[in-house]
């Protein structure tokens, strides 16, 4: 009569299951009840530390503005409890937390304050408007939440959406370009950062800012121009960035390239563009076509897309493109591979919501109440 098998090292056991998918929380949730020992692994400090360590924080979905009810599409198996909120407009995602305000009004979205969501944990923190200038109306603006660590340069930012975070309000007004920042460690606003006076103000670009080298960078126009603007989180300095001449008007999307650089993207004739920012050999920075990406060979024939890119996940190197048909394809830069991942008539913008989702075996299902994550 034949053994049975022995039983695997707790080690091994422990190895295999480092490896599930982090898009996919439903996973592990499935494995921990396989039984009581793949139970005490997963829901253990230490697998949970090398788990976050071992994968970068996937793409779980992203938010969808339609109509003053920015939705959750989820792209991974997580569903957060609340996936719509009426009367608002997602602006920002970045270290697990998405940055809120009330839906687009003339006057200046931001009057009533913000709203930091955790869509992981469903908790949320109300932030108060910035402090108004005297001279300036402020209709021109974007704004961004980040990890408060930023300006130290002390976190890994794997998963840090309990730690304390900054928004950075970025206005302009009156030919003044300004920026303030608000601490949730403090509760205030900063004072109006920096004045950065000139003939004619930026208009920001409603797409979500790029972080960089411990600066904010976002799309702006101005005149017959259209440049990049820069703020350090460290210095409080601003600066432009010229874009390649013959970008203009061409809307674009910034992003950050594998390595490490400043790009930007945009959609023409079936084709995606990828340029990076870099240095020639007298140390002179300017742009380049890093990539040319043939969306025929990735998308359906009736799917070619009209509009620039929606919206790009800055950890996970994925593009969004809205196609003529309503639908959502996410490209993975890495892959050249191209799924559908919604259906969204009528969407104006969207923000890609990247984090890390453990279960929290308690609850009754990944992803519903408020035990959802970790």
């Amino acid at each position: 009569m034949a053994l049975p098998p022995p039983d695997l090292m707790d080690e091994l056991i422990e190895e295999a299951l480092l490896r599930l998918p982090p898009d996919d929380p439903t996973s592990l949730a499935r494995a921990a009840r396989v039984c009581r020992l793949w139970c005490r692994i997963i829901s253990g400090p230490c697998f949970r530390r090398r788990f976050r360590d071992l994968h970068r924080p996937p793409l779980l979905g992203f938010l969808s503005n339609n109509s003053g009810v920015p939705c959750f599409v989820p792209t991974s198996s997580f569903r957060p409890p609340r996936a719509a909120r009426r009367g608002l407009r997602a602006i920002d995602s970045r270290h697990g937390r998405v940055l809120l305000c009330e839906d687009f009004c003339p006057l200046g979205a931001w009057g009533n304050g913000f709203l930091v969501w955790d869509p992981v944990a469903d908790v949320y923190q109300e932030v108060p408007a910035p402090p108004r200038r005297p001279d300036c109306f402020m209709r021109i603006w974007n704004a961004a939440v980040l990890c408060a660590a930023v300006r130290g340069g002390g976190c890994s930012h794997i998963d840090c959406r309990h730690d304390p975070f900054l928004v950075v309000f970025m206005c302009c007004s009156g030919g003044k370009t300004f920026a303030c920042v608000y601490s949730s460690e403090a509760g205030v606003w900063s004072e109006h950062a920096y004045d950065y006076d000139e003939p004619a103000a930026h208009l920001f670009a409603s797409s979500p800012a790029v972080l960089m080298d411990g600066a904010l960078h976002v799309p702006s126009f101005h005149e017959s121009m259209t440049t990049i603007f820069k703020y350090d989180l460290a210095t409080s300095a601003m600066l432009e960035i010229d874009v390649p001449n013959a970008l203009w008007p061409q809307e674009f999307v910034l992003m950050t390239t594998e390595d490490g650089r400043l790009g930007l993207t945009f959609v023409e004739d079936s084709r995606l563009y990828l340029w990076a920012r870099e240095a020639d050999s007298q140390g002179v920075w300017g742009w380049a076509v890093s990539r040319v990406v043939e969306l025929k060979l990735l998308l359906p024939v009736d799917a070619f897309s009209e509009s620039p890119d929606v919206g790009f996940a800055e950890c996970a190197g994925v593009i969004f493109l809205r196609t003529v048909n309503g639908f959502f394809y996410a490209i993975d830069l890495k892959s050249d591979q191209a799924r559908k991942v919604a259906e969204e008539e009528g969407t104006i913008s969207l923000v890609p919501y990247e984090s890390f989702c453990l279960p929290a075996l308690g609850a009754s299902s990944v992803g519903e109440g408020p035990k959802a994550g970790v």
